[in-house]
């Protein structure tokens, strides 16, 4: 049995991994979203969004990561009444691009191979993750690994897997830094896995430069 993809929310609260009273909420619509066809689900986020009121639309286009302009054209269907809509579907079963996740059930274990080494950010997870290499960088190198996928497919996937899509503003440093800069990223990537691998904990400390 093929399972389902559930989107994970993008709100601030949850993106941050803060408790609210709404995280489980919001993983309860996008848990019913992805088992509904194309037209429910844009009528349930558009009923949804009509139900909260001011803001509705763009809080459930971060909660679900459907189109804004979808929730909007799923709110005027429902003001002009569904009893006249057939109940067919508008697609055929199967129909429509499937994600690259869904094509490629592989892509994220290797994109996420991909910045392991090079991850950066609060370890507490109150803030994405961060990481070095471009969007531009991890799409070839993902071409080159037989996982291909577009700059913004990988920006996506980043977002599902908690990173930043933004290069780290470090990264822009780099050109002044010494040659053996990335020596030591890899010097300090290979120690982690060893510590991981045997099973040792690993620490992360973020530190800030004073002027």
């Amino acid at each position: 049995m093929t399972a389902v993809l559930v989107h994970s929310c993008e709100c601030e609260k949850c993106r941050w991994g803060e408790e609210h009273p709404d995280r489980a909420f919001h993983q309860h619509i996008n848990v019913l979203a992805s088992r509904l066809d194309e037209r429910q689900r844009r009528w349930f986020v558009a009923l949804e969004a009509m139900r909260i009121g001011h803001g509705g639309q763009q809080l459930l286009a971060q909660i679900t990561g459907m189109n804004r302009h979808t929730i909007e054209r799923g709110r005027h269907e429902l003001e002009a009444d569904l009893t006249d809509c057939p109940a067919e579907r508008l697609r055929a079963p199967g129909g429509g691009r499937p994600a690259a996740e869904e094509r490629d059930p592989g892509v994220i274990d290797a994109l996420e191979a991909l910045v392991a080494p090079e991850t950066a950010g609060d370890p507490m997870g109150r803030r994405a993750k961060g990481k070095r290499s471009s969007l531009a960088t991890l799409s070839t190198a993902l071409g080159a690994a037989g996982h291909p996928a577009s700059r913004p497919t990988v920006s996506r996937l980043l977002r599902k897997l908690k990173y930043s899509p933004k290069v780290n503003a470090r990264r822009t440093e780099a050109k002044s830094s010494p040659a053996d800069r990335d020596t030591q990223f890899k010097h300090i990537a290979k120690q982690r896995s060893r510590f991981e691998a045997a099973g040792d904990p690993v620490i992360s400390v973020d530190t800030k430069k004073r002027n």
